[in-house]
């Protein structure tokens, strides 16, 4: 497994988004996380919220989620579910005392082995990436969450002192070549699929710091194209 970051500010003043990259050897196999969090930056504190769920999520990671390596699908969902709505509540509640509003959208991926659960809330983006070892032209990309948007492009789903909404979840078997990309708005709403998948595609040997390499040149070309929100990607291939 390969795994890489890019996180940056843009041309912004504070970075509210948040990501994490958690992996860990059990004695049943690797266990991984990834996260990405949007804060909503019309509402107070997008760094902090962002924050919070990110953490939110390790704490499961690390208390529940590893030990779930085995657990049906089913039961993983739940599982981040019921975290996910504790976190929202928690934040809602904080909000309230506090006279607030404040949101962040959430991507989060885990990994058991080679099953992986996605679970989603908001604007930003997954990608399963297939054929990555193979030549440019057999790699597949398919995005495997919606956009939570509505027809005039405000958010209708996120987490933090807004109504609680279901997040979006979804699962799948990963295979040698394979792999998960998540990445905020900023960063994945400047590109393609197509984009994006010649641009990961590498063939042969993948590292981290090719990989690294390609995520931050895909952020400086981000921002040649006008784009100046933050802007935050993790990649994990098989």
């Amino acid at each position: 497994m390969v795994s890489g970051v890019y996180w940056s500010v843009g041309n912004r003043t504070v970075n509210e988004d948040t990501v994490a990259l958690e992996s860990v050897h059990t004695d049943r196999g690797k266990c991984t996380l990834i996260v990405v969090c949007d804060g909503i930056g019309s509402l107070s504190n997008g760094e902090i919220v962002s924050g919070y769920v990110t953490e939110c999520l390790i704490r499961w990671f690390y208390t529940v989620g590893i030990r779930m390596y085995a657990s049906p699908i089913k039961k993983i969902k739940r599982s981040l579910c019921k975290c996910i709505y504790d976190c929202h509540m928690e934040l809602k509640e904080t909000a309230r005392r506090c006279g607030i509003e404040w949101g962040t959208t959430c991507t989060c991926i885990c990994i058991l082995g080679r099953r992986y659960v996605c679970m989603h809330l908001g604007d930003s983006a997954a990608y399963r990436l297939d054929g990555m070892h193979a030549r440019r032209a057999r790699g597949r990309i398919r995005r495997i969450t919606r956009a939570h948007v509505n027809a005039g492009g405000e958010l209708v789903r996120c987490v933090g002192s807004r109504r609680y909404c279901e997040p979006e979840i979804n699962g799948g078997i990963l295979t040698r070549g394979s792999g998960v990309l998540a990445a905020s708005d900023g960063f994945a709403a400047c590109f393609s699929g197509q984009e994006l998948m010649e641009s990961l595609q590498m063939g042969g040997e993948i590292t981290q710091e090719r990989l690294e390499r390609r995520l931050a040149a895909m952020g400086n070309e981000a921002a040649a194209r006008g784009c100046t929100d933050n802007r935050s990607a993790v990649c994990v291939l098989l």
